[in-house]
């Protein structure tokens, strides 16, 4: 047998899916960064909003609170003429009737 075995050197090696595992992880790390950012954008956003929205209804109620209007003063309305009161009669619905009650 041949004593070259002995100096062979060994050279470190990278198996694929290990480089493709520490892709992922960059990439996973990156895309949770972005996701952070827009949550955190999206939360400004709406705080704005709550704000604007608050700043509303305080100049809403405060152009909302009643002020009273005068009394207006009219001229007095005329009285109506004092007329005779009606006599009554006793309707004539039938000639029948009408005649027996005579």
């Amino acid at each position: 047998m041949c004593c070259c075995w002995s100096e062979a050197e060994v050279k470190p090696f990278n198996l694929q899916s290990q480089v493709r595992a520490e892709k992922r992880a960059e990439f996973d790390r990156h895309r949770q960064e972005v996701e952070l950012e827009i949550e955190r954008q999206r939360a400004v956003r709406e705080n704005e909003r709550r704000e604007m929205e608050d700043r509303e209804v305080q100049r809403a109620r405060a152009s909302a609170v009643h002020v009273a209007n005068p009394v207006r003063h009219y001229k007095p309305a005329p009285l109506p003429e004092v007329l005779p009161l009606t006599m009554p009669k006793s309707p004539a619905f039938s000639e029948r009737l009408s005649k027996s009650s005579r």
